[in-house]
């Protein structure tokens, strides 16, 4: 599989959770993903200086006139809801490929989510209830920090392991044809 099929095939299968997707369909996208991310970023960066937008976000002048509408935050937004979906679909697929349930994709996907409201709704009680020190939030969002580490440690690690060899529950080996040792004894 060439590097552009593992693209193609990422937004292909960018609904689909049944079967397993090797490591080459998760890191090219990832790899590519990233790319364009970057590009579309220096793209909309000249976009804001031509239309006025600053750049310096420490100047005085700019807290008067904080906007969230600017052409490279909606350039941003839309790419990243474009490729909320697609992404989460292809690390269930990788979880499947190493016999995983692929639900536990939601993990890194909407862990980071669950964490800030859980930092907003404790400090909030915190102040709620009258003793809300700077130390106890501190506490709170180093270890929601280390948590969030720690589970995209996890993670990389899952995306990085070869898949099991042979079908599992999930499907057929993607790479059954590639592998050396694959014979009779996989097959189903």
């Amino acid at each position: 599989m060439t590097w552009m099929e593992a693209y193609k095939r990422f937004w292909q299968n960018a609904f689909k959770m049944r079967g397993r997707a090797r490591r080459k369909e998760y890191w090219v996208p990832v790899l590519f993903n990233t790319l364009i991310s970057l590009a579309l970023g220096i793209i909309f960066a000249f976009v804001d200086m031509a239309l006025g937008y600053g750049s310096d976000i420490l100047a005085d002048d700019q807290m008067a006139d904080v906007s969230l509408t600017k052409p490279s935050d909606v350039a941003n937004g839309i790419w990243s809801l474009i490729l909320l979906i697609p992404s989460f679909t292809v690390m269930a697929r990788r979880l499947q490929d190493i016999n995983i349930n692929g639900w536990w994709a939601l993990v890194p996907h909407l862990g980071g989510v669950v964490t800030i409201i859980g930092l907003i709704l404790g400090a909030l009680s915190l102040f709620m209830l009258g003793g809300a020190e700077v130390s106890t939030l501190l506490i709170m969002a180093g270890v929601a920090i280390l948590v969030a580490v720690i589970v995209g440690i996890v993670f990389l690690v899952f995306t990085i392991l070869d898949g099991k060899p042979g079908p599992n529950k999930y499907g057929e080996d993607p790479k059954k044809n590639e592998r050396y040792y694959y014979n009779d004894t996989y097959q189903s």
